[in-house]
C-alpha cells in the first residue's frame, strides 16, 4: 500500500510571491528571524537576504520589497547567444570565400531599467581573414558599455574551417564544379 506524505515549507514567499523560487528560512533565539529568499522574473533572478527580523511576518514583508526593488529598478538585457552569427567575414585564400563570425559565449548583463538606451556595441574584427582557418579560432571580440563602463563582451570565433587552397583542393574543386555543369 502506497502511503501519503506531504511537504511543509516554512517559506510563505512560494505560495505568495510571484516567481519565488525558493531559498531557505531560519531562525533562534538569538538569530531572531532570517530569510534567504529567490525568485525569477523576465529572465531575472535575484536573491534577498534578511536577518534578525524582530518577527516571522517581518521577514517575509522585508524580503518581499527588497525584490520588489530589484525587479522594478533592474532587468537582464540579453547582448547575444552562443552562436549568433555577428558577421560573416571573407576567406582569401581559402577553399571557401567566407567564414561566419559568430559569439563564442552568450553575453548580457544586469542593468538598470532606462540604462540600456546608452547600450554601445563595439565590434573588433577585421572585413576579411586570410586560410587556413579553423573552427572556434578567435577573430575578434564584441564589447558592450553604458555609460563607458564596459557590462559585457564576447569573443568572436570562426564557425567552421576554411582549408587552405592548394593545388589538390583547386583541382577537386574544378573537376566537381565542372561535374556538375555537364549534369
Amino acid at each position: 500500500m502506497i502511503g501519503k506524505s506531504s511537504l511543509v515549507n516554512t517559506n510563505k514567499l512560494i505560495r505568495n510571491y510571484t516567481g519565488a523560487t525558493g531559498l531557505k528560512t531560519g531562525s533562534t533565539a538569538l538569530a531572531l528571524y532570517n530569510l534567504s529568499a529567490s525568485a525569477t522574473r523576465d529572465n531575472l533572478s535575484l536573491i534577498a537576504v534578511i536577518m534578525k527580523a524582530p518577527t516571522t511576518k517581518i521577514r517575509f514583508a522585508e524580503a518581499s520589497k527588497l525584490l520588489d526593488y530589484g525587479f522594478s529598478n533592474y532587468s537582464y538585457k540579453e547582448f547575444g547567444k552562443t552562436g549568433d552569427t555577428v558577421k560573416t567575414l571573407t576567406v582569401n585564400k581559402g577553399v571557401v570565400g567566407s567564414v561566419d563570425a559568430i559569439l563564442e559565449n552568450s553575453c548580457g548583463a544586469l542593468v538598470k531599467k532606462g540604462e540600456d538606451k546608452n547600450l554601445v556595441q563595439n565590434i573588433n574584427l577585421d572585413d576579411s581573414i586570410v586560410a587556413p582557418v579553423t573552427k572556434g579560432q578567435k577573430l575578434g571580440e564584441v564589447s558592450y558599455s553604458i555609460n563607458g563602463e564596459v557590462v559585457g563582451s564576447s569573443s568572436i570565433v570562426a564557425a567552421h574551417d576554411v582549408n587552405k587552397i592548394g593545388l589538390w583542393n583547386m583541382t577537386t574543386f574544378l573537376y566537381e564544379t565542372w561535374y556538375k555543369l555537364i549534369r
